[in-house]
């Protein structure tokens, strides 16, 4: 099965390297600041590119990329409406463009949506953006993930929205009428000690993602893999990737060609270890190979 994807709000493309690592084909790019859109470009150089979500149609998408529809659309729109380090304006800012990646998700109906946002999103925006996304016919559950979790040393709270069609299914559920709407996420109890990462409403997460938000450094346990990190490809653990960083780390950085570009979109970036866990295991329920209660994958 060919796992597509086309992102929205890409800035330098941190979801796109963890959704590549998890198994999808970045089919498609949308980035609006000329910088990002030069290293997505270096990066992705087959990748057709929009500079302006509101060009994008499925009429566009298709003649850039001869694709009605993809697997998944993410996107990391706009967080300074929300962010405490701005004026939090919410809905009222022009910069708020949530709108503008409903309607593309509305026009080529992916199977699967993630949504990227500031832990501020929660109480100024994540209810209007739930109520959408489910009004265009999406089951929707909310996570809270940081970076602390996944082995870094900052805790960088994300939330992440995650939408499945209301037709998606589990392919290891088909006929059988299980992984039909919630339940499409391969929920299953965690036991007491596999407790982890929480959505929320309090449910575990999909297919055994530990919920903890306390994890800072530890190795993830999951069925059949052991520790979590141990089954990410090395670019993708962030465990290790972290645990290799200087102790003594300078207060300045040298000068470099285009220093403040780089800070800026660094900061904005999604970190890829950081979201992966959630692309792989969309992966793994799109390719049928979401363990259930322990099963081997």
């Amino acid at each position: 099965m060919s796992l597509t994807h086309f992102s929205l709000f890409s800035g330098i493309g941190g979801i796109d390297l963890a959704a590549e690592a998890a198994g999808f084909t970045s089919v498609c790019q949308c980035e609006w600041a000329t910088f990002s859109a030069a290293v997505l470009a270096s990066h992705w150089p087959e990748v057709p590119r929009f500079q302006d979500i509101t060009t994008v149609t499925k009429e566009a998408f298709f003649e850039k990329t001869g694709l009605r529809t993809v697997t998944l659309i993410s996107g990391g729109f706009p967080c300074q409406p929300f962010s405490t380090a701005g004026r939090q304006r919410g809905f009222h800012d022009e910069r708020y463009l949530w709108p503008e990646m409903l309607r593309v998700i509305r026009e080529l109906q992916p199977r699967w949506v993630l949504g990227e946002n500031v832990a501020g999103f929660l109480r100024m925006g994540v209810d209007k953006t739930l109520i959408d996304l489910e009004q265009a016919g999406y089951d929707v559950r909310v996570f809270v993930l940081p970076a602390a979790a996944v082995g870094a040393w900052h805790e960088r709270k994300r939330v992440f929205i995650i939408g499945s069609s209301a037709n998606t299914s589990c392919q290891r559920h088909r006929g059988c009428g299980q992984g039909a709407g919630h339940p499409n996420l391969c929920e299953r109890q965690l036991s007491q000690d596999e407790q982890g990462w929480q959505s929320m409403d309090g449910a575990a997460l999909p297919c055994g993602l530990p919920d903890d938000p306390h994890h800072a450094g530890k190795a993830l346990p999951q069925p059949g893999l052991g520790r979590v990190a141990d089954g990410f490809p090395a670019q993708m653990d962030g465990h290790s990737l972290w645990a290799k960083e200087p102790a003594d780390i300078p207060r300045l950085t040298e000068d470099v060609p285009n220093r403040s570009k780089r800070m800026k979109t660094l900061g904005n970036a999604v970190s890829p270890p950081q979201v992966f866990p959630i692309l792989k295991y969309i992966a793994d329920i799109e390719t049928g190979r979401c363990p259930m209660g322990g099963e081997e994958p």
